[in-house]
């Protein structure tokens, strides 16, 4: 479609849909809105509709040769096939729309590295995923999606998914082909157990496991060898709840661990090789069932900020006064009691929560 024409038809759409003129949004960050100039127009290569009121799009607007397209924030509940023709996009932002599915054409998009589809409807996505060979991020975020497709474990660049507030019931083991993988978001699902594969996604630096039905963890999580950050404990009130009572030995492989979150489930005992994880700087074991510590905690000399709140402890091992804690929460173990090394290493913590100071 020649440029002029493309120019007044968008021009005219614009106008009657009281889309700005390109002007820059201090909240994106970015420039916004439909240029009126010509030159700039033709000249486009990002193009931010968000927040505009829209229910569909032109499609006009997919004849432009664009780079980043981002239409968040809006009511479109269907993208036209004419979606194809951006084959130079590599972002696409349709967050919070009312997507019940994708056209098919979206995926010839073969140069998309990042595409975002968060807060939609979607149910489904169709097996022409696997086109999508650049594609380096993908949020699927707050759908209703109840599986992935296989042909999604063929994205061999994919370093970030987030499939976080959908209705998954299972992970295929075809995730352990996503080996580029450094993020991967499952939170607030119905997954009930992990793949033994999930041991090959060797660059994994963040695992968020929050609120799902998780009864135990595979051996074969020591494999995640980069993991820096994971969560698989529980928001209070949910319904899908995390039930960890223990944890494998193998856990004391993820040695470059930096942030652990346990709280809210049932742990009732720690393997001596959780000592191991020597570069931890922040530990929630709060709310579970704990009534003493392995003498390798003592070994977390990296630790700053420890939770032990509300679980059954009576004592502390003798070696945790090695730990250079900023802030320790010791509240509700109604049991516990010190001895005077630990009393006075508490003192020496800046933060303390504890609600047991007649022990002391």
């Amino acid at each position: 479609m020649a440029g002029d024409v493309l120019f007044e038809k968008l021009r005219i759409w614009a106008d009657e849909n009281d889309i700005d003129d390109l002007q820059y949004d201090s909240k994106f960050g970015s420039e916004r809105g439909i240029p009126r100039d010509k030159q700039k127009f033709l000249s486009l290569k990002t193009v931010n509709l968000s927040r505009s009121h829209l229910t569909q799009v032109p499609k006009e607007l997919f004849y432009l040769n664009l780079s980043t397209l981002r239409l968040s924030d809006n009511q479109i509940t269907q993208l036209p096939q004419a979606i194809g023709n951006l084959h130079n996009l590599q972002e696409l932002n349709m967050s919070n729309n009312a997507l019940a599915d994708v056209p098919k054409e979206l995926f010839d998009l073969v140069n998309l590295k990042r595409l975002i589809l968060s807060v939609n409807q979607l149910i489904y996505l169709p097996r022409e995923l696997e086109n999508l060979e650049n594609l380096e991020l993908l949020d699927l975020e707050y759908n209703q999606l109840r599986g992935l497709p296989e042909e999604l474990f063929g994205l061999k660049k994919l370093k970030k998914l987030s499939v976080w507030k959908n209705l998954l019931g299972e992970i295929s083991p075809g995730i352990g082909a996503l080996t580029a993988l450094e993020e991967l978001n499952l939170r607030d699902n119905h997954i009930e157990k992990l793949p033994r594969h999930i041991s090959t996604l060797s660059n994994l630096i963040k695992f968020d496991m929050r609120n799902n039905k998780l009864a135990e963890l595979p051996k074969d999580i020591a494999g995640l060898k980069n993991l820096k950050e994971l969560d698989l404990s529980n928001d209070l009130g949910f319904e899908n709840i995390n039930q960890l009572k223990h944890l494998p030995s193998e856990i004391g492989g993820l040695t470059n661990l930096d942030k652990l979150n346990l709280c809210n489930n049932k742990i009732v005992d720690l393997p001596e090789e959780f000592g191991n994880l020597a570069k931890l700087t922040k530990l929630n074991l709060s709310n579970n069932s704990l009534d003493e510590l392995p003498e390798s905690f003592g070994k977390l000399e990296s630790l700053m900020d420890l939770d032990l709140g509300v679980n059954n402890l009576k004592s502390l091992p003798k070696e945790i006064t090695n730990l250079k804690l900023l802030r320790l929460d010791l509240s509700q173990n109604p049991e516990l009691v010190l001895n005077n090394e630990q009393i006075e290493w508490i003192k020496t913590i800046q933060i303390v929560h504890w609600n047991n100071e007649e022990n002391l």
